[in-house]
């Protein structure tokens, strides 16, 4: 080939990328009441001003969504996904300035019942998500494997309140005794709402205090509503051995309407307590899998 045609056939080429880039940028926030909502935990730590875990993630993971909702409008409704969440809005025409005109779903409810919201009362069963709920993917427990500890409303055990958790899912589905970390205090059940104890260490991050923002403006508030980020218990706390970045550690987690809340105790301060990828996961049983 002569040099000329190569020269063109390059520029040609450059063209085509440059005209095609946009189409690989990485999504952004375009919505603002989701910015809003996002900018509250996470702006601070996009700009290391405060060592928390995400609540959402560092950026969205998709662009705005419109997927069923019966109850939309036109039968549609705005989302967007996180790691940790999806963001939603049902009614474009309330507030928007409302704490509740954007909400995060019943994702892991979903996820283990099989069960996908397509409306207030409109399900499409589609079977329990077979992706690692805690740790690394690909590994045990996945959401299907925490079906049978499911309850809403719970019936927790009054004896157990004041006590630490103990309990440890096997493989086989099996709850069995764990005492290794009986004597740390952030495994010790309180009474949470909807008949779950709750481990102590959930609390308190529940309800932890710290810097958050409005805007670019930041101060010291609660972090968190627990009912809007969180949601109610569903499951009791339980101990398992997940792969975490390839190494099996002891793992104490509680599954939330909204969220799905683990400690480590091997990891160093502010992050033993983090949220699950629920909105990541979620996508993938949802559209991939």
């Amino acid at each position: 080939m002569k040099k000329g045609i190569i020269a063109g056939a390059v520029a040609v080429l450059t063209s085509v990328i440059m005209v095609g880039q946009p189409l690989f940028a990485a999504p952004s926030i375009s919505n603002a009441a989701f910015n809003r909502v996002w900018t509250r935990q996470d702006w601070p730590v996009t700009q290391g001003i405060v060592d928390r875990s995400w609540t959402w993630g560092p950026a969205p993971n998709t662009e705005s969504l419109r997927e069923t909702y019966i109850e939309g409008v036109d039968g549609k409704r705005t989302v967007q996904y996180f790691d940790k969440s999806r963001m939603e809005i049902n009614d474009p025409t309330a507030d928007p300035n409302s704490v509740w005109y954007v909400t995060n779903g019943l994702l892991p409810i979903e996820m283990m019942t099989g069960r996908m919201q397509l409306g207030n009362s409109r399900f499409e069963q589609k079977g329990p998500a077979r992706i690692s709920a805690i740790g690394d993917p690909g590994n045990f427990p996945t959401y299907a494997d925490l079906l049978p500890i499911y309850q809403s409303p719970g019936s927790v055990n009054p004896n157990d309140i004041g006590r630490p958790a103990t309990g440890f899912l096997n493989t086989n589905g099996s709850v069995t005794g764990f005492t290794d970390y009986a004597s740390d205090p952030n495994t010790v059940l309180v009474r949470g709402e909807n008949g779950h104890g709750v481990a102590k260490v959930f609390v308190d991050f529940m309800n932890q205090r710290g810097l958050v923002a409005d805007g670019q403006t930041t101060y010291v508030d609660k972090v968190y509503d627990p009912l809007y980020v969180f949601g109610l218990p569903v499951t009791g706390a339980y101990w398992v051995k997940a792969k975490v970045g390839g190494r099996e550690v002891p793992v104490l987690f509680q599954v939330f309407e909204r969220r799905v809340l683990t400690y480590n105790p091997a990891n160093a301060d502010p992050f033993k307590v983090e949220m699950g990828n629920v909105g990541q996961h979620y996508y993938q049983w949802r559209y991939a899998q």
